[in-house]
């Protein structure tokens, strides 16, 4: 093996393979800290509502909006299940006149 020359071209382009590199970590650390930050923030919130509903429920008052949350699970609750929409037909209405049983076997008769 021969040892290789190395140019000011191919060392300006590792620097900037190096330097690339570089700013992409930069960016995905970056991506990454907001990230948790928007998990804690979500947390948070989560247990400050958490911590409401306690404190209602402990002082006997009905829970804030609960109301409303239960009308919006019955109205989802409905909709996933089909209930407001009309029963679908078991099977393909008969084009054949329905037949009628004698006047003899009709018990009024």
């Amino acid at each position: 093996m021969t040892a290789r020359t190395i140019t000011s071209a191919d060392a300006r382009a590792r620097a900037e393979q190096r330097f690339q590199k570089t700013a992409q970590r930069e960016r995905d650390a970056e991506a990454s800290e907001k990230a948790e930050a928007e998990r804690r923030k979500a947390t948070a919130a989560k247990m400050e509502h958490l911590r409401k509903l306690r404190m209602a429920r402990e002082a006997g008052e009905p829970a804030p909006d609960q109301a409303e949350l239960d009308a919006e699970n019955v109205k989802r609750r409905a909709e996933l299940l089909g209930l407001d929409k009309p029963a679908p037909a078991k099977r393909k209405p008969s084009m054949r006149p329905k037949k009628t049983a004698p006047a003899a076997f009709d018990a009024n008769a």
